[in-house]
């Protein structure tokens, strides 16, 4: 077990309103860890949610986060870390996006919106996380200092009720955002918005801290590394009455936790 290794699992799972018409789950995740030469684990993961009105909003969602990971991966492996990561290279990381999507419309004969889909993607380092989002969708940290979870960008909404933005715009950038967080994140969990009404106090526009405690309580139990016993638990869980009763949209959920660490109690 290295220090500062990682457990995590990820799903997506189809909603109900979906299911009934026959329809495929348009959420899409990513999720790995990257041994740098120096012994650190970079934590990547990305979510991403197919816009309804998409005809192939679920393959953008694949493909964008898939690049994602594909661009992090470059970067580190040029040697590269996770501090000089900054707003221009999120802006250029999106312009490749972009250009990929575009890429594998004009394949298939068709417009680059057609693959509109919404991205969130994070890259945590020792002491430094990099986070990207683009839409809505959340994502939720806690550090090693504070020991409680807090949402790192409230989802971002459209001009007109139900609706937000997407990678594929051409103004994209404009509704890019970004942070770089300075201090050792220990916990991640990074949602479509499937699973905003369960997962956010929208009267304290905060976490919902017994939502979180739940689910990670026994990730901590796991083996360093993916487990995909537990990732078929949790695809139990979001295809469950009690969550479905709650939500009838897609919904992806990636959990990790960060290995002999001083973990969250509150």
């Amino acid at each position: 077990m290295r220090p500062g290794g990682w457990r995590y699992v990820a799903a997506s799972v189809v909603g109900t309103s979906h299911e009934k018409v026959g329809g495929a789950c348009q959420d899409a995740n990513d999720c790995q860890v990257y041994l740098l030469p120096n012994g650190e684990n970079v934590l990547v993961a990305a979510v991403a949610d197919g816009a309804g009105s998409a005809t192939c909003g679920g393959e953008g969602a694949v493909r964008a986060c898939s690049v994602f990971a594909g661009l992090v991966n470059d970067h580190l492996s040029s040697g590269n870390t996770v501090e000089q990561i900054s707003l221009e290279t999120a802006k250029f990381w999106t312009t490749v996006i972009q250009n990929a999507l575009g890429k594998e419309a004009e394949s298939m004969s068709r417009e680059r919106r057609d693959f509109a889909c919404t991205l969130l993607g994070i890259v945590v380092g020792n002491s430094c996380t990099a986070c990207f989002q683009i839409g809505d969708g959340v994502m939720v940290v806690a550090d090693s200092e504070e020991h409680s979870y807090g949402h790192v960008f409230w989802p971002d909404r459209g001009e007109y009720a139900n609706t937000t933005h997407f990678v594929t715009q051409e103004e994209a950038l404009e509704y890019l955002q970004f942070e770089c967080v300075r201090r050792e994140i220990v916990e991640v969990a990074l949602l479509t918005d499937g699973l905003q009404s369960i997962a956010l106090n929208y009267q304290q526009q905060a976490a919902h801290l017994p939502f979180f405690k739940g689910l990670f309580a026994p990730l901590r139990t796991l083996e360093e590394g993916r487990s995909d016993e537990m990732s078929r638990s949790l695809v139990e869980f979001l295809s469950s009455p009690r969550v479905n009763e709650k939500t009838d949209d897609d919904k992806t959920l990636v959990l990790a936790c960060r290995m002999n660490k001083s973990l969250p109690t509150q």
